[in-house]
């Protein structure tokens, strides 16, 4: 117990020090990465939550976060998004994770696309459109190290297409969590696209730190088998700090189910200097189990929502099937 208090310590110290340690160099070299579509937040949930998630980790959508938690999984999960941005720009998620014995293997795609108009001269109609943007898959690898500590990593392939130009790379994720206080407290690392781009561009490589409490109740059992407590409340806290081209930014968010049907989520981000991401974020969550054919599928759908002053609202709708 006091090794845990300890633990949780220096994370929060390193949360609450180290924005202001590389705000400076972080600033100067603002707006040089590419592949900038890899800084999407993949999955409603999440998002819901302000986008701090690397601490919770509890579902498939930590492909994305932080990959040392999908020994959450315990079967076999499915998740898929579409977030409807500004100026029509499709973002899209898929992720797929099944456990191996103690292992856990899974499978990612995060794309960005928009179509843009080719012109010779002043037409109202153009001459041409083209699609553009970008995608990462990946195939990601987690493993428990005894009961309360987790590793991960997820190796990505990198394809960005600009008109006439394609843009090729590699990266890799690679996380830790721990699992402490019965499980209640959970803290997250994770470096997130470490890697390389063909050309002179970097990747918008970043540190994310994350801290997370839960509670939950036994349920009453209809029957001799035991079933799995309930998850009630989710407190979270993210420090995302970008190594490569953007200010660090702040985190916070809360999850609320109701009867284990019904959850009700908001989040807040904070930036250092000007930040047009900053701001409030809210979601929903239903989930229900499957009937009859059904019966040993979970299904679950969940819907974010962040106005934006400066970009325009977005909307995210995913789902996540475990089975």
């Amino acid at each position: 117990m006091h090794k845990s208090v300890v633990v949780a310590v220096l994370i929060l110290t390193l949360l609450l020090t180290a924005p202001q340690s590389f705000a400076a160099d972080i600033h100067d070299s603002a707006g040089t990465a590419g592949a900038a579509f890899l800084k999407i937040e993949p999955g409603s949930r999440p998002v819901g939550m302000g986008g701090a998630f690397a601490g919770l980790a509890n579902d498939i959508n930590t492909i994305f976060w932080n990959p040392a938690g999908l020994t959450s999984v315990h079967t076999r999960e499915l998740t898929a998004m579409q977030h409807f941005s500004f100026v029509d720009i499709n973002n899209q998620s898929i992720g797929y994770a099944q456990r191996a014995k103690q292992f856990v293997w899974g499978a990612s795609f995060l794309g960005s696309f928009t179509e843009i108009e080719r012109r010779i001269g002043p037409t109202e109609t153009p001459d041409s459109t083209v699609t553009v943007g970008g995608f990462a898959t990946g195939l990601s690898l987690a493993y428990p190290l005894g009961t309360s500590a987790s590793i991960g990593g997820t190796a990505k392939f990198i394809s960005q297409q600009l008109d006439i130009q394609n843009i090729y790379g590699a990266a890799a994720d690679l996380g830790l969590i721990l699992r402490l206080m019965d499980n209640h407290l959970g803290i997250g690392l994770t470096v997130q696209n470490a890697g390389v781009l063909s050309g002179s561009e970097n990747l918008p490589m970043a540190l994310r730190a994350g801290l997370a409490y839960r509670t939950w109740k036994q349920p009453e059992a209809d029957s001799e088998e035991a079933m799995p407590p309930r998850e009630v409340w989710a407190f979270v806290a993210d420090a995302h700090l970008p190594l490569i081209d953007a200010n660090p930014s702040f985190h916070i968010g809360a999850e609320r189910w109701f009867y284990d049907i019904v959850a009700a989520r908001v989040g807040y981000r904070i930036g250092l200097n000007e930040n047009p991401s900053d701001g409030l974020s809210i979601g929903i969550g239903v989930r229900k189990d499957g009937l009859d054919s059904l019966a040993n599928i979970d299904f679950q759908f969940d819907y974010a929502f962040v106005p934006d002053a400066y970009l325009g609202n977005s909307h995210r709708i995913s789902f996540i099937t475990r089975f």
